[in-house]
């Protein structure tokens, strides 16, 4: 696994690959499925439809079923408590934090689905001529001709303009590129999902116990 991510170079919003072939990555999913009825995840999923169906450019929808983290939401316990202008407030914090990770443990194997927009640096697959190539998919399967230019810049430039389609429907917040720290994690999973998971786990601190002496 630490060969095959060292083969890749991560940047804002895209991964390229040791063959030069540049992967812009979307964000795709919705800010919480839970809040859809099932008619509105459906018009949803229709609207999303509509865009990709008529995209120009090659792109791949993914989905991913990943570990639910709540580590940004502790570390910012953590610096509130830190800030605490009082020994209640310290406390409060302190016991919140310590709930909150005991709850985690009994959801650490949870996991959420990510709906990813891949783009790469790849022309499209285009039909020969004629009516007979149109009828021949297998022909055109599997073609990776691939854009001239620099490839980061056409894959970003070519997701930029399909996040301008999403950003249409007016979703809240809306689509974006991911940042390098999500595509390595979005990596580590898809290549050894065994130790992202135990990774995570880790990066939880234990539970902290707030020692409170009686005045004599």
């Amino acid at each position: 696994m630490q060969d095959s991510l060292g083969a890749i170079t991560i940047g804002d919003g895209y991964l390229l690959r040791s063959d030069r072939v540049a992967v812009a990555l979307i964000e795709l999913t919705p800010p919480d499925l839970r809040l859809y009825d099932t008619d509105s995840l459906t018009r949803l999923l229709g609207m999303y439809s509509d865009v990709l169906r008529a995209c120009p450019d090659r792109c791949s929808l993914a989905t991913f079923a990943l570990p639910l983290t709540i580590t940004p939401l502790i570390q910012t316990l953590g610096g509130a408590q830190q800030r605490a202008p009082d020994f209640q407030s310290y406390a409060i914090l302190g016991a919140l934090t310590d709930w909150l990770t005991h709850a985690w443990a009994s959801l650490m194997h949870l996991r959420a689905v990510r709906w990813i927009v891949t783009v790469p640096s790849i022309a499209p697959e285009l039909p020969p001529s004629g009516t007979w190539g149109e009828l021949l998919p297998a022909e055109i399967v599997g073609q990776t001709t691939r854009l001239s230019g620099d490839p980061v810049e056409e894959a970003l430039s070519r997701a930029r303009r399909l996040l301008s389609q999403f950003a249409a429907l007016g979703m809240e917040p809306p689509p974006r590129l991911l940042h390098p720290d999500e595509i390595q994690v979005l990596l580590r999973m898809a290549l050894d999902p065994v130790a992202g998971e135990s990774q995570q786990q880790r990066s939880l601190a234990a539970p902290r116990l707030i020692q409170v002496v009686e005045e004599e």
